[in-house]
């Protein structure tokens, strides 16, 4: 992972966050009409990727406040950014700091980590259709519950995918280092849009004291949002983490 050179002064990290943070801007007000696809998860992650937890933590907490003078001042979404958006820059920074030799490497415990991840919300998905737990009107049942499938299949391609790729790195010595790297991203990236939902869904009914029943319905009401972002962070996370990571590593070498 490459460091910043600390001798060119803290204006051009400065510069790096605020044009970071402006792209996090730009980016949701511009997708922001069409629903359920973001990008703030993924430019958020790969610059705390390459800068590290420190200024990931700062980028997401100035992109949390400043977003709030477009959209407004709405106490839930403000602590809920302030909450979520640090914690998601603290992972991906953690993830970034690791050392090169373990990716290479990919011990066997990273691997059950990924595949835990990924058959967890493949199974979550299956229950929720099955038990049939997701109470929706009947305009978004058939769409909510086509997504649960679309999310199902590519949890499950790509857990499939990582342990082919596992096993050829492990037993006839190919070099599938970088697209490992590309699904444990996703993975992690998958699991935290999904907690992003689950962490509103505590945070607003909690600040104003919904009853039970406004509760659940508040909680069902979010999969109609939650479900196409998290294909969208799969789709995104598995196109094009590498190939933003790489410009930005570039980037901090000039």
């Amino acid at each position: 992972m490459q460091k910043l050179n600390r001798g060119k002064g803290p204006s051009k990290e400065i510069a790096y966050i605020a044009v970071t943070c402006a792209l996090l801007l730009g980016g949701q007000y511009v997708f922001s009409f069409v629903v359920g696809v973001e990008v703030v998860t993924l430019i958020l992650a790969c610059f705390a990727c390459v800068f590290g937890i420190k200024r990931g933590v700062i980028c997401s907490v100035s992109f949390s406040l400043l977003r709030c003078l477009i959209y407004g001042f709405y106490p839930t979404v403000v602590i809920l950014y302030l909450v979520y958006y640090p914690l998601l820059a603290a992972v991906f920074g953690g993830l970034g700091h690791i050392k090169g030799k373990t990716f290479e490497s990919f011990p066997v415990y990273f691997a059950v980590i990924i595949n835990l991840l990924l058959l967890g919300l493949a199974a979550a998905c299956a229950v929720c259709y099955c038990l049939d737990l997701i109470k929706v009107s009947r305009v978004y049942k058939y769409t909510v519950y086509a997504l649960l499938w679309v999310i199902f299949a590519l949890c499950l391609l790509l857990c499939i995918a990582f342990d082919g790729l596992f096993i050829a790195k492990k037993l006839f010595k190919k070099d599938t280092t970088a697209a490992l790297k590309v699904i444990t991203f996703t993975s992690v990236g998958a699991v935290c849009t999904v907690l992003f939902t689950l962490l509103d869904d505590i945070i607003t009914p909690l600040f104003f004291v919904y009853s039970r029943l406004t509760s659940l319905a508040y909680f069902y009401s979010s999969f109609t949002a939650m479900l196409p972002q998290t294909v969208c962070t799969i789709v995104t996370f598995a196109t094009l983490f590498l190939p933003l990571t790489s410009v930005l590593k570039r980037t901090v070498k000039v």
